[in-house]
């Protein structure tokens, strides 16, 4: 499972912070507003409550009379109320300051109101339930309150967003900066067209960190260029003085085994300085791949059924040289026909967004746990110990991929390994 990203992060927690606080003040809204409506009822009641329980006094003249119910017993099917509940304690304690001492408070069913029954204590010492058919506080209340505190929920998590991804937009920018490795592109900016000190300085020390790894890549590839270039002459006099040697039979077995030596340290050179043009050589032209893999085919001449292509007529790789697709497909190809089995099949494909190179071979394949390694310089499988190779081939591939922006995977294609290398087409 993929670890969050911080935008989503900063949402739920911005959303979490604002449902609290939506909630703290509705809560505290709603039961503010049913004590304050529970004390205008109470002293609308009080005084036809008084006259019910024969404190006396005069009961007001209104639009709609209340009409009080007298009960001698507590009514039969009565819900009770929480004795805690804000709009209960404020209205018995409104009902008492207005001279009705009233108890308990019940509700039984009724139409279009709910019956509030309110155990009182009258003058006589005796204790009667009256009941009065309106409601405690104003009906559907709570759902259009839930109704606004959704809505300015949904107002607060479409800000959070919008905040969120207006903060993480630089980091983002600064990732795919990084991703392409180009120390020299546009500075990151964030929306309002500055970075944000943090992202200032985080910006500064890899734009340093990167001009040190270029310096310490650029040094170590003119050292082992210039090594290489020069280690060919003497190996090359050295293959010539074989050569001349007399052609006798005692003298043939030797001189083989010294031009045989001489081959592989040559191969051992090359390598050296395929794997320094694939740091060097420019990223400035659009290189038909599909041609590229025909050419590479015609030149080893392998029969159709080692090795074979399946590409379009054209298949266009922008911003890329020619020369190291050529090493990245030649090199692909000699790890699988070296250390895999034939028949070999380079598979070339674009969907629009990238263009996908699939070598597939009839091997076993590399195992999962040493797929990471062998794209490392000199690294080499266990089966491939007894089988000459520089151990540079998928290192160089890998250094094409990274540098170009791609993608290099090993997967399995009905069953036969494959190493598949995803270019971007744009």
């Amino acid at each position: 499972m993929a670890a969050p990203t911080l935008f989503r992060r900063l949402v739920v927690a911005q959303t979490i912070g604002s449902l609290a606080l939506v909630l703290v003040f509705g809560a505290a809204f709603y039961a503010e507003r049913n004590r304050t409506v529970a004390r205008l009822t109470a002293e609308r009641w009080a005084p036809a409550l008084r006259a019910a329980a024969g404190f006396g006094g005069s009961v007001p003249a209104t639009p709609t009379p209340l009409e009080v119910r007298v009960s001698e017993t507590r009514p039969a099917g009565a819900v009770p109320s929480s004795r805690w509940a804000p709009r209960i304690v404020t209205l018995r304690a409104t009902l008492r300051e207005d001279g009705v001492p009233a108890g308990d408070v019940v509700f039984t069913h009724g139409v279009p109101h709910p019956v509030t029954w309110i155990e009182v204590a009258g003058p006589d010492g005796r204790t009667r339930w009256l009941g009065l058919q309106d409601d405690v506080v104003e009906s559907y209340v709570f759902r259009r309150l839930f109704i606004a505190l959704a809505l300015g929920l949904a107002v607060v998590s479409a800000a959070s967003w919008a905040l969120a991804r207006r903060l993480t937009r630089p980091l983002e920018a600064l990732r795919r900066r990084i991703e392409s490795h180009d120390a020299k592109a546009a500075p990151t900016i964030s929306a309002d067209g500055a970075p944000t000190l943090e992202i200032a300085a985080i910006e500064t020390a890899w734009v340093a960190l990167a001009d040190r790894l270029a310096r310490q890549e650029s040094e170590r590839a003119l050292l082992l260029g210039g090594v290489s270039h020069d280690l060919r002459s003497p190996l090359s006099r050295i293959r010539m003085a074989a050569e001349l040697l007399p052609d006798t039979a005692e003298v043939a077995t030797r001189r083989a085994a010294i031009v045989r030596n001489v081959d592989v340290a040559d191969r051992l050179i090359a390598s050296f300085l395929d794997y320094v043009r694939a740091t060097e050589l420019p990223l400035a032209a659009t290189v038909d791949i599909a041609a590229v893999a025909r050419q590479l085919l015609e030149t080893r001449g392998e029969p159709a059924a080692t090795l074979a292509l399946a590409a379009p007529a054209r298949l266009d790789v922008p911003r890329t040289h020619e020369l190291l697709l050529e090493r990245l497909l030649a090199n692909l190809v000699d790890n699988a026909m070296r250390h895999g089995q034939p028949p070999v099949l380079i598979r070339l494909a674009g969907d629009g967004r990238d263009v996908v190179v699939d070598v597939e071979d009839h091997g076993p394949g590399i195992a999962p746990e040493a797929q990471a390694r062998m794209t490392q310089a000199f690294a080499r499988g266990d089966a491939s110990r007894a089988t000459p190779g520089t151990g540079l081939g998928l290192a160089i591939v890998q250094q094409i991929v990274r540098r170009m922006g791609g993608t290099l995977s090993f997967e399995r294609v009905e069953g036969a390994p494959c190493v598949r290398v995803r270019l971007p087409a744009r």
